[in-house]
């Protein structure tokens, strides 16, 4: 498994969203596993500043791992990234299968959702060693 966050200069929008679940929905080659997906672009648009959205992706070489797995690494991983925030961020994880291959594909909108101020979830130059080091973990762990 790796983890990837994809850059995004001009701060992103709902169109993430809209990427995710495109045709590959119709295909059943993608399906949301956690969140609502109108729920996260309606958070997207509310939001004023620039940035707007964090969007990443676990990829697996395996075409597929068991559905108790996904969710325990979506769990763990949001706990990684954002430690002792539960409850003040929104996030949707969609699934891809249409490559050969498992994708959790996830969406962060960039606010806190208690104090309506800017969250950033990943910043590259802080946060890269320890996102590494549980990639690296769960690597082990699962034997992926």
């Amino acid at each position: 498994m790796v983890v990837k966050f994809f850059g995004n200069k001009k701060g992103g929008s709902g169109a993430s969203v809209d990427y995710l679940l495109n045709e590959r929905q119709e295909a059943k080659t993608a399906r949301t596993l956690k969140g609502d997906p109108q729920l996260t672009k309606d958070i997207i648009r509310s939001i004023e500043r620039k940035q707007k959205v964090c969007v990443g992706v676990l990829s697996f070489e395996e075409k597929n791992i068991p559905e108790a797995d996904k969710h325990k690494l979506m769990e763990e991983f949001e706990k990684t990234l954002l430690p002792d925030m539960q409850g003040r961020y929104n996030v949707l994880w969609v699934e891809h299968t249409d490559k050969g291959r498992l994708e959790l594909n996830f969406v962060i909108p960039k606010i806190d959702l208690e104090t309506q101020k800017s969250l950033n979830p990943y910043y590259h130059k802080a946060d890269l060693p320890r996102v590494e080091k549980w990639q690296d973990l769960q690597n082990l762990k699962y034997n992926y």
